[in-house]
């Protein structure tokens, strides 16, 4: 009697395993963190994720839940807190940003965000439709101003040499590029960037040359950092030492092939202005600007000097 009972228990099973359509709705998230240690007041972070399905047959509703005490408000996701996944799309990716207020207290902030999947029409007769969901766990730490971040990469650029206006010697410009990646939660780019350049052979140290002065890169984001350091070199080949400087500490460094040219030979080259004249160039042209105004000072004041006699 118990075998007759599982026997037709099987029986039904398989029956409606045969005959009806099954749903099966794979989902997945890549990655399931949002995740920061170095969060400052005021900063913005941005972190991809991408929703993925199995069988991508239908729409799907995505409702988005957020639960992290005390950062509720800072966490938004670019496609609202509702969105379809539409059908044919197995990959959809979605921006989750964290923005700090100002004011917020310093510490760390956990919690979850829920993805809960529902299909857009309901499911037809004879349908079982099996619907997953996920979580993204968020970890944000919330601290003083970090200055970080490390160098993926470089390039420099071919450059014109040198020449003479007037008195004056305008310096060839090198453009040294380094790709920023910006680790910390404030602004930052390299404290110091050092070139020791040596002949085509490598053999004798021609020129020492740094620049302090670049753009910066904005917290958590990766981009390009142009140092502009003034040669006198002659149009040649050249081979140069860098060092890349994070306040004291070189934190890259390496050999580069450095390409000097004749005037003229690049098209559209922004050769160097007067702001790059050398400090020797520059108290020249301040003192003749003072001279002037000294000597336009003293015919006013004679000028003044002779109608007041009248």
């Amino acid at each position: 009697m118990f075998n007759r009972k599982i026997l037709v228990l099987g029986v039904i099973f398989l029956l409606n395993f045969c005959f009806a359509q099954i749903i099966w709705a794979g989902f997945g998230i890549s990655p399931p963190y949002v995740k920061n240690e170095n969060l400052g007041h005021g900063s913005y972070y941005e972190k991809k994720i991408t929703l993925v399905r199995g069988d991508p047959i239908e729409d799907w509703k995505i409702e988005i839940i957020v639960n992290v005490p005390g950062a509720d408000d800072w966490i938004s996701v670019d496609k609202g807190e509702e969105f379809i996944m539409p059908e044919g799309a197995q990959q959809v990716p979605m921006i989750i940003s964290v923005n700090v207020p100002k004011d917020a207290k310093f510490g760390r902030y956990t919690g979850t965000i829920r993805v809960k999947t529902a299909p857009v029409r309901p499911p037809e007769a004879g349908t079982v439709s099996i619907l997953l969901g996920g979580q993204i766990d968020v970890n944000l730490n919330v601290q003083k101003e970090i200055f970080d971040f490390n160098v993926r990469g470089v390039k420099v650029s071919d450059l014109e040499e040198g020449d003479k206006r007037w008195i004056f010697y305008f310096p060839g410009i090198i453009k040294f590029s380094m790709q920023i990646e910006n680790l910390g939660n404030i602004k930052a780019a390299p404290s110091k960037v050092l070139f020791d350049i040596y002949d085509e052979k490598e053999k004798e140290l021609l020129e020492t040359i740094e620049t302090t002065k670049m753009n910066k890169v904005n917290p958590f984001e990766i981009n390009w950092v142009i140092a502009e350091l003034k040669t006198k070199l002659k149009a040649g080949s050249y081979y140069a030492q860098y060092k890349i400087f994070k306040k004291d500490e070189v934190v890259s460094q390496g050999r580069i092939h450095l390409s000097i040219l004749s005037k003229g030979a690049i098209t559209d080259y922004q050769r160097a202005t007067m702001l790059d004249l050398g400090l020797k160039d520059k108290l020249i042209i301040l003192f003749g600007i003072l001279a002037i105004l000294g000597l336009i000072v003293f015919i006013v004041f004679k000028i003044i000097r002779i109608f007041w006699k009248k």
